[in-house]
């Protein structure tokens, strides 16, 4: 009676090596801010600084109230700065593990601070995290991060043809939060599993209606199929710039002309505090082919009611240095019927 639990110990030890001794070549569903071109290498590991800086400015608007992610009010004609943000980057020399921090000062520019001191660190602060990455197939990250649930969800917003996530995306999904993330490279395929605070006391300018109010914890799941890995161009991803999160692949890239499907499914429970729950899916669809990208996503709630919302991207780059991207979205449970 004692063989069989043994025997399925010793199954799921040769699985664990198994997926670990894959090689790395899928897309990573959560990446490393990228390095500024000031970097220090010492005895101790690399460091380098990060700096970013987003203006928008609106010529005509209809119905654009507030921008996703920082809620803030628009106007016609008069220019916003969206993000201000520095930070760092340190990878240890004898381990394999990276500290990330990156503060937005471009909060501090906003028309109305937080009230408190913990509410304004609470909206500085971006990213605060340690990233252990022992194996591709095995990777722990922990402290506060992007939550990888939506597709949207997984790139820096620098990286966004538009500048920010969907409105969709932006009301329904948590966008940073602190916990613990498991995530790896499987090869033609990823995953991402993470425990989170649903909504810090400390979180500024969060809506009333916001689907984490009175959450206890989340839970996040998602996983991305790459048949034709990878997505991002070169591998790894960065040899050739331009092609990150949903951008097209540049023509210098080796992947150019391999035309290139991810298919991404989530899943994101939310406990509040008075014990109810809530549900939410996700189902994406991207395509990397030439000069064109294209990325669909499927949002599913649990809410009260349920709903579904759609969103979609579509790019095309005539040449490397010039790219025109259009979005559209329906979300029925946005004022004024969602459809931008």
């Amino acid at each position: 009676m004692e063989r069989a639990p043994r025997a399925h110990q010793g199954v799921a030890a040769a699985a664990l090596i198994w997926l670990a001794s894959f090689p790395a070549h899928a897309d990573p569903i959560l990446q490393v801010p990228e390095l500024g071109k000031v970097t220090a290498e010492g005895e101790l590991g690399t460091i380098g600084l990060l700096a970013e800086m987003r203006a928008l400015g609106v010529l005509v608007a209809n119905r654009l109230a507030e921008w996703p992610d920082r809620r803030l009010g628009l106007e016609a004609q008069r220019p916003a700065l969206i993000a201000g943000r520095v930070g760092g980057v340190a990878d240890l020399a004898d381990a394999p593990v990276t500290f990330v921090l990156r503060v937005d000062f471009g909060e501090l520019a906003r028309p109305s601070l937080p009230d408190g001191v913990g509410q304004v660190f609470g909206a500085v602060i971006d990213d605060a995290y340690a990233f252990f990455r022992p194996f591709p197939a095995l990777q722990i990250l922990a402290g506060r991060a992007p939550v990888p649930f939506a597709k949207e969800r997984q790139y820096d917003e620098i990286d966004e043809p538009l500048g920010a996530p969907p409105f969709l995306v932006d009301r329904v999904t948590p966008d940073r939060r602190y916990g613990v993330l498991v995530l790896g490279d499987l090869g033609g395929a990823a995953y991402a599993l993470g425990a989170y605070e649903d909504l810090d006391a400390v979180e500024p300018r969060r809506p009333l209606d916001d689907p984490s109010a009175g959450g206890a914890f989340a839970l996040a799941l998602h996983v991305e199929w790459t048949p034709r890995a990878p997505m991002m161009g070169s591998n790894p991803p960065g040899k050739v710039e331009g092609a990150r999160g949903p951008l097209p692949t540049p023509s210098t890239d080796p992947w150019w002309d391999e035309a290139r499907v991810s298919v991404g499914l989530g899943g994101l429970l939310r406990v509040r505090e008075d014990g109810s729950t809530r549900l939410d899916g996700s189902f994406s669809l991207q395509l990397k082919w030439r000069w064109l990208a294209a990325l669909g996503e499927t949002i599913a709630t649990s809410g009260t009611p349920a709903q579904v919302g759609v969103h979609g991207t579509l790019m095309v780059t005539p040449i490397d240095l010039l790219a025109l991207a259009v979005r559209g979205e329906w979300d029925p449970g946005a004022l004024g019927g969602g459809q931008w």
